[in-house]
């Protein structure tokens, strides 16, 4: 398998987090979220893909003696299930993929001054089907660094950089984020993960629109049913927009669900000669539900 770019430059760029940059410190968090079946983009296929997801994180934070350094160690994992459903070769057949991630984050929070903090991110992470004993292409990097400033008590901004496979594919990219936050509302720009802007008219709920952009590359080691070459890789990446909701259940416990289409959506299959084969379904309607832990107050 071929990566794009050496591990060594992935470690010298540090991966965007965006729960260190988030309004809300989550130490634990779960999600879940289903992609009806559409069909398959490519005219040649006969098919309907669909998506499964899931995941889970824990986070556990570390202030320094210094006390201005914070670091923060999170764990992760979650599931890819691609289900597709087509007629090849005039037979009529099921199948279910499933992709996992296993990853490990470290943060580093560093404070400047009062004005300034400087944000570094490294994630190796396991990123494969799991058919086959672990190896070398199971691996990889992702990465970011990001300057943020503090210009008042409701508005902050920052820039930097992130290596990051949310695209479906090894990438380098500028990033940014913008927070602006009043008693009512709350809006959150983190490029690239997306954009959220929340209304807050009860102490408990919150309500509003998101974008939100994800995805990963993973190794393929099994064949894939009805992809008659060797894969080595596959990419996927959505952009999920529409209404969400956040509700505080109790104390610190919360509650979010969102809904509406993904749209810009990408499955591609990677064979051995680095040809791509597109398994792309068309935009199609979505549901996510997750629970987090936040504690009162901010990181």
């Amino acid at each position: 398998m071929q990566r794009t770019l050496k591990y060594g430059t992935a470690i010298l760029l540090l991966l965007w987090n965006g729960s260190i940059l988030a309004q809300d410190f989550e130490l634990f968090k779960i999600q879940s979220a289903y992609y009806l079946q559409q069909a398959i983009e490519e005219s040649s296929v006969d098919g309907k893909i669909g998506f499964w997801e899931w995941s889970g994180q824990l986070a556990i934070p570390q202030l320094l003696k210094s006390k201005k350094t914070i670091l923060i160690h999170s764990l992760g994992y979650s599931n890819l299930s691609v289900e597709t459903e087509g007629t090849f070769m005039n037979t009529v057949e099921e199948a279910t993929k499933h992709y996992h991630t296993i990853s490990y984050n470290l943060s580093l929070v560093k404070i400047v001054n009062p004005k300034w903090r400087l944000l570094f991110n490294l994630s190796p992470t396991l990123a494969s089907d799991f058919t086959e004993s672990l190896n070398e292409e199971d691996l990889l990097f992702q990465a970011s660094a990001i300057a943020m400033k503090t210009q008042s008590s409701q508005f902050k901004y920052g820039f930097g950089l992130v290596y990051t496979t949310r695209f479906g594919r090894q990438l380098i990219l500028p990033s940014g984020m913008i927070q602006y936050t009043t008693e009512k509302m709350a809006l959150d720009f983190l490029l690239p993960n997306g954009l959220s802007v929340l209304f807050n008219t009860h102490q408990a709920v919150n309500f509003g629109l998101e974008a939100t952009l994800d995805g990963g590359l993973f190794n393929n080691n099994s064949d894939i049913q009805n992809v008659n070459a060797i894969i080595d890789e596959a990419g996927y990446s959505r952009l999920n927009i529409g209404p969400a909701i956040t509700i505080r259940l109790k104390d610190a416990l919360k509650i979010h669900l969102t809904g509406g289409m993904a749209v810009g959506r990408r499955l591609d299959f990677i064979d051995t000669t680095e040809a791509t084969l597109d398994r792309t379904p068309e935009n199609g309607p979505f549901f996510r539900v997750g629970f987090s832990f936040s504690p009162k107050g901010k990181i």
